[in-house]
């Protein structure tokens, strides 16, 4: 195995090297050990021979980056990666031999096709549904039309065309496994073509081989009472089929709610607001409040405040986490002051502000 410093072993500089660093120290050495100055010398051509490809790997930022990352670098590993530099390489439990049976699998697996026909879960799938506030109180029925992958009803799934045969892989010779050579490294690969399994099918010519294909499906969706904003409700194998046998995968119906102009949810609660007089608020009385199950009397007290909550309880919406539960309505009061015009309203407030002459504002200092 390359341990990371080899490069800056071969460099005889450190990790820390600058790119200054780094040409200056690849100079000194390329003159030392370039085969001009030492005409004949096998080893001192394959020292530069080294030198040059440690150079051409630090001296380019990216390049650096992956092997300081991983601890190796080939030639094209960045051409799929470039756009976000992430790699996550491991060397663990592979083995470098030169051999065919070499298991170092799946490094090197982007560099071509993957066709194996491993059984593969299918793709979850979402579908979003708009229904009022009133619906999303009382819950509805929601009729969706939506186009998801379904097996293939040539090839049964299989993803071959009915009828033939398999046989060797000719990128392999059916070992399932290649040789890739890169300078002084050789490394033995996953095969591209047939993606280790070392042979070759006739891909199913309605589905190029996927095993499945694109069929139009409507369904009936329950929409249970107390659903929100965000709710997602699933159908258990309702989204992509699954390949060459593997599972399907889920349907989510994701819900949106349209805004009500009374009413707030905040949870399994609602919430609004209700207007009153002074004289209610002072001397207290009963109105209707409208509620989602329709107008209900409220007792208001004597000396109501404005802001003042009034909770009503199990007023709220039903809950989706505790079924046969249901939150609360929080009504908040506002006092509305009048506007006096007339002279008699005038001294009827005088002759009140004198019976009670308390200051609010005593108590904010």
């Amino acid at each position: 195995m390359i341990s990371k410093d080899d490069l800056y072993v071969i460099l005889e500089i450190n990790r820390a090297a600058s790119v200054t660093e780094i040409k200056r120290a690849f100079r000194k050495l390329a003159r030392r050990y370039h085969p001009d100055i030492n005409p004949g010398d096998g080893l001192a051509e394959e020292r530069f021979k080294m030198i040059t490809e440690a150079y051409e790997i630090l001296s380019d930022p990216l390049k650096r980056e992956f092997y300081d990352v991983n601890g190796f670098y080939t030639e094209g590993v960045l051409e799929t990666n470039r756009k976000d530099a992430n790699w996550g390489f491991s060397f663990q439990g592979f083995n470098f031999s030169r051999s065919r049976d070499s298991n170092f699998s799946d490094l090197f697996s982007h560099l071509g096709p993957s066709p194996r026909r491993e059984p593969q879960r299918g793709q979850d799938l979402e579908y979003p549904v708009s229904i009022t506030f009133e619906e999303s109180i009382r819950g509805r029925k929601a009729r969706i039309s939506l186009v998801r992958m379904d097996g293939c009803g040539t090839c049964n799934g299989t993803g071959q065309q009915p009828g033939s045969r398999e046989s060797a892989c000719n990128g392999c010779g059916g070992t399932g496994k290649t040789i890739f050579t890169k300078g002084h490294l050789q490394f033995t690969v996953t095969c591209g073509d047939c993606g280790g399994t070392g042979r070759s099918i006739n891909l199913c010519r309605s589905c190029r081989g996927d095993g499945r294909a694109s069929r139009s499906e409507t369904l009936d969706v329950d929409l249970p009472p107390g659903v929100a904003t965000g709710s997602r409700i699933r159908l258990s194998g309702k989204g992509d089929s699954g390949r060459f046998g593997g599972p399907a995968g889920d349907l989510y119906v994701v819900v949106r709610v349209g805004e009500h102009p009374f009413f707030r949810r905040i949870g399994d609660n609602i919430h609004c607001s209700i207007p009153l007089t002074v004289t209610e608020a002072a001397l207290g009385t009963k109105i209707e409040i409208p509620t989602i199950d329709g107008p209900a009397v409220v007792r208001i007290p004597p000396g109501t405040q404005s802001g003042q909550v009034l909770r009503m309880r199990g007023r709220g919406t039903p809950s989706l986490l505790n079924p046969g539960l249901r939150g609360d309505q929080y009504t908040e009061v506002r006092v509305v002051v009048p506007r006096v015009a007339d002279e008699r309203s005038k001294q009827i407030l005088r002759e009140l502000a004198k019976l009670n002459p308390e200051d609010p504002r005593l108590k904010l200092w």
